[in-house]
């Protein structure tokens, strides 16, 4: 029986509830960047294009909201 995680700060329903919001683009970033970015973190959400050095598999939504972060501001930096 597998053992169900804990999440007390809501990673998974705060990144959840960010990409229904952005489902047409992220309105902070040009459409270019946007669509880079959320191509970049469906792959982070499948496991895909990650190191061979790396642990196999999806990353946590933990990781997918520092991701996020990072990259919208990245983004936006001119």
């Amino acid at each position: 029986m597998k053992k169900m995680k804990i999440d007390p700060y809501n990673h998974k329903k705060r990144y959840l509830a960010w990409r229904e919001s952005v489902k047409d683009g992220i309105p902070s970033i040009s459409s270019e960047n946007s669509r880079i970015a959320l191509k970049y973190l469906d792959d982070m959400e499948k496991g895909l294009n990650i190191s061979s050095v790396s642990s196999k598999g999806g990353r946590s939504y933990i990781r997918l909201n520092s991701l996020r972060e990072k990259i919208i501001s990245f983004s936006s930096k001119v």
